[in-house]
């Protein structure tokens, strides 16, 4: 894991998305929904702060990330995939620039989530699996997005990694 940045809301989504499954639901939610993986991760560190976000939290989220998110990360995130599977330009050099842009994307990343940190504070308080259930299913709501059973599943997974004691029926529970 990278070293500690001093942004907690940055140091925790890197400590989260390098667990094992992590990675998988939040692509798994943006590929289908077109979901924003940074959202997501904020629903769950507020929720792990004592944090409910209620619904006019969200919205300003939602429109804050918005622009940045599909101006920005998004065309990056494009172009990364795009080159992956081309056959136009020489393997070598196109993968030099995929991981260019990979670098940029993460960095893209990284200014987002601090967009959200200065949109809404967050303080520290006791850590609420039930808080950060709440916090998805509000941006769900938000999202206009309608979880099916990968989504369930994906959503139970996240809550899963961050708060480790909560049973996996426990976590479908809070989400349905």
């Amino acid at each position: 894991m990278a070293e500690a940045s001093g942004n907690p809301f940055w140091d925790f989504s890197l400590a989260i998305y390098e667990r094992p499954g992590v990675p998988e639901a939040c692509l798994g939610l943006q590929d289908r929904h077109g979901l924003d993986v940074n959202l997501l991760l904020f629903c769950c560190w507020a929720g792990s702060r004592g944090r409910a976000l209620a619904a006019g939290d969200m919205a300003r989220l939602v429109e804050a990330a918005g622009p940045w998110h599909d101006e920005v990360v998004r065309p990056l995130r494009a172009a990364r995939r795009w080159l992956k599977g081309q056959t136009a330009a020489p393997a070598e050099p196109t993968e030099a620039l995929r991981e260019a842009i990979k670098a940029q994307e993460l960095e893209a990343e990284r200014l987002a989530q601090l967009i959200l940190l200065e949109c809404l504070e967050i303080g520290m308080g006791q850590g609420s699996a039930p808080a950060a259930a709440g916090n998805l299913k509000a941006y769900l709501a938000a999202a206009e997005v309608h979880a099916g059973i990968a989504d369930a599943a994906d959503l139970a997974a996240l809550l899963i990694t961050c708060f480790a004691n909560l049973p996996p029926l426990e976590a479908l529970r809070l989400l349905g």
